[in-house]
């Protein structure tokens, strides 16, 4: 019948379905290496970060991408740090988690967000590509575990490095 909303179409109950009420996600980094180190990279990110989970997507918005990718969530998100130069930045994001495998009361998943990076400037204005006017575009995947309100992420930052971050959601 046109016009009547069953339960199963709300798009809030996609989010309650797997556990994950959650709408804020804050983090900080905990560890740092790059693949190739060199004497003025800084493995100290102190990173903070806050994100925003909105509602999972429709059933069928990614059916045509692949099958599992229906209980996806939106997010945006700010991150402050000090990157591999020890120069104050902030990456502003959007993207979407996929939650993937469940065990009791652990939940993997991962993400993929793309942004822009502000911060690398002087002569470190050219580590990062595309930073003509100090402001920079950046995907950045991630992979994680959740379990109750805690967070485990490891993060990918091109092919630069890797950063281990934990968190709360709330």
């Amino acid at each position: 019948m046109a016009g009547t909303a069953r339960a199963d179409d709300d798009p809030s109950t996609i989010a309650s379905t797997n556990g994950e009420e959650f709408r804020f996600q804050l983090h900080t980094s905990v560890f740092t290496t790059h693949f190739n180190p060199k004497p003025e990279h800084n493995n100290t990110q102190n990173l903070i970060g806050l994100e925003w989970y909105g509602d999972g997507f429709e059933p069928n918005y990614f059916h045509a991408f692949h099958d599992h990718m229906g209980n996806a969530r939106p997010l945006a998100g700010a991150a402050w740090f000090r990157n591999s130069f020890d120069q104050k930045s902030i990456y502003l994001y959007g993207g979407v988690r996929q939650d993937f495998i469940r065990y009791n009361e652990i939940q993997t998943y991962a993400k993929i967000t793309a942004g822009l990076i502000h911060g690398y400037r002087g002569e470190y204005r050219d580590k990062i590509p595309f930073n003509q006017f100090g402001i920079a575009p950046a995907i950045i995947p991630m992979v994680g575990a959740s379990y109750g309100w805690g967070v485990a992420e490891i993060t990918f930052f091109g092919f630069s490095g890797v950063m281990l971050t934990l968190g709360a959601t709330f």
